[in-house]
Formats: C-alpha cells, sequence, structure tokens
C-alpha cells in the first residue's frame, strides 16, 4: 500500500511539472528518488504476482462486525440497561436456548466479560472442529466463536480450530456457482484466520475475484438476492465485513442495487401487521397471501432492514428505514431475533420518520413500483413487482391478472397507468387537473421489460421508446423538457402506445421519452 501511495504521488509530480521539475533536486535527492522509483516497481511487480496482497487483514480482533466504535457502544447499553438489552438479558436469566447459541455466548463475552459463556462457545466451537464443519452456518458461527473467543483457546484447541476452519473454506474454493450464504461464511472465516493461517489471503482473492464477481455480484446487479431474508442478511454481513478489514465497498460496484433497493424498501411492506413466532412483524408483500411464508420472512427482512442501516445511515433513504427498525412497537424479542435487535440496532443514531418518506417509489434494477395513498392506517396500497399488480384496499388483497381497463392511480407526483398494448388511453389527473403538479411522473406497467413501442402523446408524432425492466416505462412531466417531450397534466393526456413494427437498427441506441 505504501509503494501504490509513492508511485501515484511520483506519477503526479512527472504529469504536472514534467521530467524538467527534477532538476532543482541535488544528486543525493535524485538518487534517493531513484532507490524509490525502483523500490515502487519492485512492489508492483510482487503485486502483480502475487494478487492476494490486496487482501491482507491488518485489524486487531474482534474484527467481524465489532468494530471499536460498535463495541463500545454495546458495552454502554449494558451499562445503561437499554430496551434491547433488558429483552435479551431476559431470554438469558429464564435459561432460554437460543438457535444461535455460540454466537450468543461469544457476544456476552465481549460485551460482558463473562469467561463461562465464551468457555461455552469454544466447547462448541472444539466439537466441531471433532466433528468436522459440514454447513455454511457452522462454518460462520465457527468464525464468529474464533474471531470474539480466540484469547480463550488454549494452543491444541485453537489449532485443531484453525485446521477446521481453513479445511472447510478449502474445500469451499474449487466448487462453483457458490451462493451468498457459503461466501459470506467462507469470507467471515478467512477474515478470523486472517495471520493464524497463510492461506487467508490468498482465500480471501478468490472468494471476492471469482466466487463474488461470478456468482453474486451480477445476481445483485440484476436485483435477486434481495426477496429472500436469509439471502440478503448473507450478503450484508459478508460486505460489512469485507469494508471494515479491507476497505473494500462490494457494493458499490452493483449499479445501483442497493440504493435502489434502499428507496423501495419501506413501501415494498403491505400497511398490515403479521404476527411470526418472533413476534408482530410488519409483512412483506413479496409474498402475497401466502401467509406461512410471510411469517417465516417477516423477521428476516427486519434483520436485514437492520443491517441495511448499519451498511449506510448518512444516505436519506437509509435514514428512513433507520426511523422504520427504531419503532419499539415491532421489537423482536424472540431467541432467535433478540440478539440481532441488541447488535444491529443503533438507538443513538438519529432517522427520519417513515411519515415524512415519498408514498411512491420506483425500482429501476427490479423493476419494481410501490406506492400507498397515506401513511396512515387503513390505507390503499399498490404494488407492481415481477409483472404483476397487486392492490389492497380496505385491508383485502386483490392482484390483477389482466390490465386491460383497470383506472389509473394517482399519487401527489405520480400516476401509475396499468396498459396492455396495443392501447389508447386518456390520462386526466384526479381528483382534478386544476391540484397536477408541474413536475411528476407518469408510470405505465404491464409492458415486456426492454421491448420497443410506438408512443403517440395527444396530436404529436410517435415515437420510439423501450420499456425498463419489469416492463415500466417513465414518462416525466416537466416544463423545462424539450417542447415535443413535455406533458401537461392540467389537461387531459391521451395515448396511444403500440409493440413496434419494426425494430431499431443493430448498434445504433433505441430512442427513449424522458429516461
Amino acid at each position: 500500500m505504501a509503494g501504490n501511495r509513492v508511485r501515484f504521488l511520483i506519477r503526479l509530480r512527472y504529469r504536472r511539472e514534467g521530467f524538467a521539475a527534477l532538476a532543482p533536486y541535488n544528486e543525493g535527492s535524485m538518487r534517493a528518488l531513484r532507490v524509490a522509483s525502483i523500490c515502487c516497481l519492485l512492489l508492483a511487480c510482487v503485486g502483480e504476482t502475487f494478487g492476494q496482497a490486496d487482501f491482507r487483514v491488518y485489524r486487531e480482533r474482534p474484527r467481524l462486525f465489532l468494530e471499536p466504535a460498535r463495541l463500545a457502544r454495546l458495552r454502554k447499553d449494558v451499562d445503561r440497561q437499554t430496551l434491547r438489552w433488558q429483552a435479551l438479558r431476559a431470554l438469558i436469566e429464564e435459561g432460554q436456548a437460543f438457535p444461535e447459541q455460540p454466537f450468543v455466548d461469544a457476544l456476552r463475552f465481549q460485551i460482558e466479560g463473562d469467561e463461562q459463556a465464551g468457555g461455552s462457545a469454544v466447547a462448541w466451537s472444539q466439537r466441531m472442529a471433532a466433528n468436522g464443519i459440514r454447513a455454511a452456518a457452522e462454518l460462520r458461527l465457527a468464525a464468529l466463536v474464533y474471531d470474539w473467543c480466540r484469547d480463550l483457546f488454549d494452543a491444541p484447541s485453537r489449532l485443531a480450530v484453525q485446521s477446521a476452519l481453513a479445511a472447510a473454506v478449502e474445500d469451499l474454493l474449487p466448487r462453483a456457482g457458490l451462493d451468498a450464504g457459503l461466501v459470506r461464511a467462507a469470507v467471515l472465516a478467512s477474515i478470523a484466520l486472517a495471520g493464524d493461517w497463510p492461506g487467508s489471503e490468498a482465500a480471501l482473492g478468490e472468494l471476492l475475484q471469482t466466487h463474488w464477481k461470478a456468482d453474486v455480484a451480477p445476481a445483485l446487479a440484476r436485483g435477486d438476492l434481495t426477496d429472500d431474508g436469509a439471502a440478503l442478511v448473507a450478503v450484508l454481513e459478508a460486505t460489512l465485513a469485507v469494508r471494515h478489514n479491507l476497505e473494500i465497498d462490494l457494493l458499490r460496484e452493483t449499479g445501483g442495487a442497493l440504493s435502489s433497493l434502499a428507496s423501495t424498501r419501506l413501501l415494498s411492506y403491505f400497511p398490515l401487521d403479521i404476527d411470526t413466532e418472533e413476534g408482530r412483524a410488519r409483512r412483506p408483500s413479496r409474498f402475497g397471501a401466502d401467509e406461512r411464508e410471510a411469517r417465516l420472512q417477516a423477521p428476516l427482512y427486519r434483520i436485514a432492514d437492520m443491517l441495511l442501516v448499519a451498511y449506510e445511515s448518512n444516505l436519506r433513504e437509509f435514514q428512513f428505514i433507520q426511523g422504520w427498525i427504531r419503532d419499539d412497537n415491532y421489537l423482536l424479542r424472540s431467541p432467535m431475533a433478540a440478539p440481532y435487535e441488541f447488535l444491529w440496532v443503533n438507538p443513538y443514531l438519529p432517522g427520519l420518520t417513515p411519515q415524512s418518506a415519498p408514498l411512491l417509489e420506483h425500482d429501476p434494477v427490479r423493476g419494481r413500483l410501490y406506492g400507498r395513498q397515506s401513511w396512515q392506517r387503513p390505507t390503499a396500497w399498490v404494488g407492481y413487482a415481477n409483472s404483476r399488480l397487486t392492490v389492497l384496499a380496505d385491508e383485502t388483497l386483490s392482484a390483477a391478472t389482466g390490465l386491460a381497463g383497470l383506472q389509473p392511480m394517482f399519487f401527489p407526483e405520480a400516476a401509475v397507468v396499468p396498459v396492455e398494448p396495443p392501447a389508447k388511453l386518456a390520462l386526466l389527473w384526479e381528483p382534478s387537473p386544476r391540484t397536477a403538479p408541474e413536475t411528476a411522473k407518469i408510470f405505465l406497467v404491464g409492458l415486456r421489460s426492454g421491448e420497443t413501442y410506438s408512443l403517440k402523446i395527444n396530436q404529436r408524432e410517435a415515437r420510439l421508446v423501450q420499456a425498463g425492466a419489469g416492463g415500466i416505462l417513465v414518462l416525466r412531466t416537466d416544463p423545462t423538457q424539450d417542447k415535443r417531450d413535455r406533458i401537461d397534466l392540467r389537461k387531459r393526456v391521451r395515448l396511444q402506445l403500440r409493440p413496434a413494427l419494426k425494430p431499431t437498427a443493430p448498434g445504433r441506441p433505441r430512442p427513449t421519452l424522458g429516461r
């Protein structure tokens, strides 16, 4: 890393001042500069030969999730007996068995200094090492215990657990098509073993340069991996650990998938609650009328919301999620969820009230659209996902089997217009054209993703437009637009849409309207 900085500074001086800038230097300075240049070249060669040098972990333990600021905050929560610590502590004192008991025991060692609890976690990891680690969940838990309780291991047991963790990671590396849970577990284990296992750097390089790029990142960029709560939790845990220990932001390369997910996250829940084994939760709309799957997924969705805020708390859409998860009416007190409520929800972090969030949001990556008429309940809700329109009115769900003839739905600065081409329709802003905003969006839903259409607005010449992901076409009404693109919602807007008769020429960009 130091070599990279020196090389960058040398190049920057050459570019700004040219080689003539070296003239004022004396002979000693020139000799030192030549030596530095040679060293930089050698470092560059070594880095290119051994690419894993970029994946060396220098952080002190604990490295996984308990970076210094969070660990200090959790210990403060214990001292102050905060609500979430009381909920977790009540389960411990009742003798409740936790589904992830080693995780809870190791966490107690870190935040309370409870060596008895830490010893229980160590004993569990010793049994895992003796039997062989066979599942992603076991590998993840063993990595956390090793990282958080390393000082409690004696030399033989530490070596045994190191060997078991390393063997499990090495077994995964040659495989193809690793899912997010396996990649997460292997990444956590490799970070925990850094400095104790010589293969840690190479393993991290293989996991991030090959498996993450080939298996996880493309699916995430397409918008996959976000409908299943466990998969999204795995992605966020892995990226948090990598960013903290390697200063690599894996989610920056996913084409806006994270920010678009966050912007629609609140609206993607039905304005309904659901009772789960973990407690009362908000109901994800992804599972429609399937209450059984919604009960299983709702607590995982909440944990994923916590992790989204842990990953990014500065942007506005994530601050709405922080306000969302801080609502203690939805605090989960079960043995499965209570440890994560305590670990991830920061009660000192301010958030924005969800009631001030937008009432309609579009996710252009996954091709989805969600809206509600009000943040007060009961309220009407609409969702368009997976090319299917779902409406909730009077707390009754209905899914449209066809979109022809469905009326437009109006929001403060948007309209959702179901359409089945070829179609002619007239759009008149409700409740009155006089209330129409100057700047708004019209979402035409029900098209074929990526297909080109001929669109005619009022009496203007028809133009070719292309539907985005999910079959959503976005039209913008903006008085600053070119006159031929401008739409005045204070008047009746007539739209004609049909599939294009001729495809656009190969290699030529397809013209779009208002995108």
